[in-house]
């Protein structure tokens, strides 16, 4: 049977959003889009924002603790609402655009599953063997026991991380932007606030240290998890799941895993970067490991920033791509691209002409504060090129087109990891400085990748 069959009006309205989607005219679409994710921009950025303030002040040591489980913390996220979730978005999209809502409703079973082998696949690994992955970032007795009691509490919501951007994207492609995103403005309210008191002990509650940060994590997610299965499963999406008549298919696995597989290449990529230059910091003391990782974190920020605008992009160049539109789907991802770079850009040489907007809410050691505004000087003036390949990247995904992304994610490994370790000797600034040089190969190859007509019909 059918959970309560949605009435005609949840269809209908799914399917003015995917007209919307094919024929609205581009930049006011995409920007409409963009701004129906506002909340959960906001919220994502407030929380990265909000949680380094509050760990900051449990001091200099539990910094640099969360500095080494954070990469291994970002890559889940990002394989489960970008990688992963992003295919699932353009799954779905796809599917409507081609006029085929029963497969786009039978998708969804299929995207839980994937969810939850990909949350186990994070979790176990991280509660067994949490010490080694602390101890092989650089962990030292001063940070290990914190790093590892926040690596164990914080994995144990890995299920609910992954299902609850698994429904977002479900709800994403079928062009309901709002939805998904006050659900998971919701998790970081909740991340907020809550983490917030059970690390410092405010008000009633107990003070955790760095486990009560993980706490927060772990029930915005499971809140999220609810509503949004709730939101789907009941038809309010526009979608008819048939429980009874659901049957797994390979090529409906296949869908999002074909898509998503390469997708996983830049979470993978991102986070070996990040270890890379963790490694390479680490041998100049906690001072500049904590330093550096600010500077990483308000890189991570970027990818919230661009999210509303990517998951825009993943759904709308999905939709066009599913209907064969194919000339408008190139225009949609270079006309985000830029919009994304722009706004990039400007926050990266705000930072790096202004580092203490930044610093200052986080840290007072001397040394540390001059190892975060090292980075920001020296790759903060390039993160306009991050905007653009991070929002060709969510383009690409709608399109199903992963080639020339996954080749771009390569490159830029292979010019942080060998500029990188060269220019070690040569100090901080220049690490920082190859840094920067990978967000440049990173975007231009994307573009390039769009414009030299590998997105075509297959």
């Amino acid at each position: 049977m059918t959970v309560n069959a949605p009435p005609d009006r949840a269809s209908n309205a799914r399917a003015l959003r995917t007209k919307k989607l094919l024929e609205g005219p581009i930049a006011p679409t995409l920007l409409g889009l963009a701004t129906a994710n506002l909340p959960l921009m906001i919220g994502q950025a407030g929380a990265g924002v909000v949680e380094g303030w509050y760990i900051g002040q449990l001091g200099v040591g539990a910094l640099a603790s969360v500095a080494l489980v954070y990469p291994i913390l970002i890559m889940m996220q990002m394989c489960a609402a970008g990688a992963i979730g992003g295919a699932v978005n353009s799954a779905v999209a796809r599917a409507l655009g081609a006029g085929a809502p029963d497969r786009a409703a039978n998708l969804v079973i299929h995207a839980c599953l994937i969810a939850l082998g990909g949350a186990l696949m994070f979790m176990i690994p991280m509660l067994m063997f949490g010490r080694e992955v602390v101890d092989f970032f650089g962990a030292t007795d001063a940070t290990r026991d914190e790093a590892i009691a926040y690596a164990s509490a914080v994995f144990l919501g890995a299920p609910t991380v992954w299902l609850a951007n698994t429904l977002a994207s479900v709800v994403r492609g079928s062009g309901a932007m709002a939805i998904s995103a006050a659900a998971i403005f919701g998790v970081f309210a909740i991340q907020m606030g809550l983490g917030s008191a059970l690390t410092l002990g405010l008000g009633p509650f107990p003070q955790l240290g760095l486990r009560g940060a993980a706490y927060g994590h772990l029930f915005g997610f499971a809140a999220a998890t609810l509503f949004l299965g709730y939101y789907v499963a009941s038809g309010r999406v526009g979608l008819r799941i048939d429980f009874a008549r659901i049957q797994l298919s390979t090529s409906q696995f296949a869908d999002i895993l074909g898509v998503g597989l390469f997708a996983l290449v830049s979470p993978l990529v991102n986070v070996a970067t990040v270890m890379l230059i963790t490694g390479i910091v680490a041998r100049y003391g906690a001072e500049a490991l904590a330093g550096y990782g600010l500077g990483a974190r308000l890189e991570f920020l970027m990818v919230p920033i661009v999210f509303g605008i990517g998951t825009s992009l993943t759904a709308m160049v999905g939709a066009n791509a599913g209907a064969g539109q194919w000339d408008r789907a190139r225009r949609t991802a270079l006309t985000g691209g830029l919009i994304a770079g722009a706004i990039t850009g400007s926050i990266g040489i705000t930072v790096a002409v202004f580092p203490g907007l930044w610093l200052d809410m986080f840290v007072s050691d001397p040394a540390a504060r001059e190892a975060g505004a090292l980075y920001l000087r020296y790759a903060g003036p390039l993160y306009f090129f991050l905007g653009l390949g991070l929002a060709t990247y969510f383009a690409s995904l709608g399109a199903g087109r992963m080639k020339w992304p996954t080749i771009s994610l390569g490159c830029r490994l292979a010019v942080v990891a060998g500029g990188g370790t060269l220019a070690s000797a040569y100090g901080l600034e220049a690490t920082f400085f190859a840094i920067g040089l990978g967000f440049v190969v990173l975007g231009c190859m994307n573009a390039w990748g769009i414009l030299s007509g590998a997105w075509t019909a297959r």
